[in-house]
């Protein structure tokens, strides 16, 4: 009879490589399914995120608390050096319950990222509701879509870097915010299509998709940069693209009451 000396237990690198393959299992019977067209669910799939919510509170509750402390720890010591051990500690579970929903502490940054990507999309729907603008400029659409981007983007301003950083590793892990960006532009279209000056450059490629891509480059170059480089506050930057994109587009300027702002 063996004792538990005798017992030789794996390492965790290897646990963690066993739970991988558990993954892609789940990824096979899921595409038997019919889910693959959904981008955010295959980046789920493809790292070991959860799929779905936990049925039960208690689970929800735990999943949310690893969520919200991952994400303090990214901010405190940055996401190289975060563990996951630490992550359990602090928010009251085991490691065991870490990888019961995560596959890894990169499969935690995918699902931030992909809890970022769903608040934002519910914002910028809200946002670009074309009644909302009628009567107004094209030039004041532009810059309360910049405003929010900015706002978005500065509020979470190191889970943005985390994931810039991951994509250059990984480009997979850029497909949550590709599918973020895709549905902004639809949606931006959408209302360029009630403005005679610019519906004719509202398409993919098109002057209206390049002008926000200079923004989001702008964005991006800035979460990665060191903040006495680009000491700016969000305002002043929002106002510096917008006026940019509007220049660039060579459409009529109109006032601008800061109080319009969006709140984020």
């Amino acid at each position: 009879m063996r004792n538990e000396a005798d017992t030789v237990r794996p390492a965790a690198p290897k646990r963690r490589t066993a739970e991988r393959a558990v993954a892609r299992r789940t990824t096979a019977v899921t595409d038997d399914k019919g889910l693959a067209d959904d981008p955010l669910r295959e980046g789920r799939r493809r790292l070991g995120v959860v799929l779905k919510p936990a049925a039960q509170a208690r689970s929800r509750n735990k999943l949310e608390r690893l969520l919200e402390v991952g994400q303090m720890l990214m901010v405190e010591v940055g996401f190289d050096r975060m563990r996951v051990v630490d992550i359990a500690e602090r928010a009251g579970c085991s490691t065991g319950a870490f990888y019961q929903r995560f596959a890894d502490k990169e499969a935690l940054l995918e699902a931030l990222a992909q809890r970022f990507v769903e608040r934002a999309l519910g914002i910028m729907d809200e946002l670009l509701l074309p009644e909302r603008f009628e009567g107004q400029p094209f030039a004041v659409v532009i810059r309360r879509v910049v405003i929010a981007m900015v706002r978005l983007v500065s509020t979470d301003a190191v889970l943005v870097r985390e994931v810039v950083r991951a994509s250059l590793r990984d480009i997979g892990s850029w497909a949550y915010f590709s599918t973020l960006r895709d549905h902004f532009m639809e949606r931006l279209f959408t209302v360029a299509k009630d403005y005679p000056a610019v519906a004719d450059r509202a398409y993919s490629a098109g002057p209206l998709d390049l002008g926000v891509q200079l923004v989001l480059s702008a964005l991006l170059s800035r979460s990665l940069a060191d903040p006495r480089i680009l000491a700016i506050a969000d305002d002043d930057l929002a106002a510096e693209l917008a006026t940019a994109v509007i220049r660039y587009l060579a459409i009529e300027d109109a006032a601008w009451d800061p109080a319009d702002s969006p709140v984020i």
